[in-house]
């Protein structure tokens, strides 16, 4: 997760807040690989079902001369593959709530470094553009490391599993660009929601308040 977290963090820019979040996640490579591994799972596991049946599904079409068969072999995959992703997207949605957990308590642990900031002229529009900059460094990272581990697990698994059925031979990887869309989409959601109730509480306490509490 670190290279990860920091190639993420040089596509952020060059203003205070995003330096310090991309400085934050450096500093503490333990805490930020934390904070996301359970996403990374996740996310891995979802386009790793959804990829491997792709595949399969392509590498079977040049087999299936008649058309029924095609489509209900197609139907019966998809049906599977929809029941294991959503089984398999409430273990993501378990790891995003408690990405957010994790963020609002590295929030509240950090209260004297952002009272300190406050004081020394930090606004409350800035710490709240670095916390964002941490969730979205946080939430792109481990969704970027998911699909690319999720494609390359699902093309290894229909490649092993039914390479010698099919006799296909080595075929391109399928993508379900659909489930990439999605995944950005959510991406998106999760890392402003992440910020909400953390940034709150870190601009309402007063930075005298804050350092005491340090």
């Amino acid at each position: 997760m670190p290279p990860m977290l920091s190639l993420v963090g040089a596509l952020l820019g060059g203003s205070a807040p995003a330096k310090l979040a991309v400085a934050n996640a450096r500093q503490h490579p333990e805490r930020s690989a934390r904070t996301t591994i359970g996403l990374v799972i996740g996310v891995t596991l979802i386009t790793m079902f959804a990829v491997a049946g792709s595949t399969f599904e392509t590498m079977m079409q040049p087999l299936m001369e008649d058309a029924a068969a095609r489509a209900d072999i197609s139907e019966t995959l998809s049906t599977s593959l929809a029941v294991i992703s959503v089984l398999v997207g409430f273990s993501a949605l378990i790891a995003a709530i408690g990405m957010v957990n994790n963020l609002a308590l590295s929030v509240m642990q950090r209260s004297r470094e952002i009272g300190l900031l406050r004081a020394l002229g930090f606004t409350g529009r800035q710490v709240r553009a670095m916390i964002l900059a941490e969730s979205v460094q946080m939430t792109v990272a481990a969704v970027a490391l998911g699909l690319v581990l999720g494609v390359a697990y699902g093309w290894a698994a229909a490649q092993s599993l039914f390479g010698s059925v099919t006799h296909a031979g080595l075929v391109a990887p399928s993508i379900p660009w659909v489930l990439v869309v999605l995944c950005v989409a959510g991406t998106a959601v999760l890392a402003v929601g992440a910020t909400i109730l953390p940034t709150r509480r870190a601009v309402s306490i007063p930075p005298v308040a804050a350092l005491a509490a340090g």
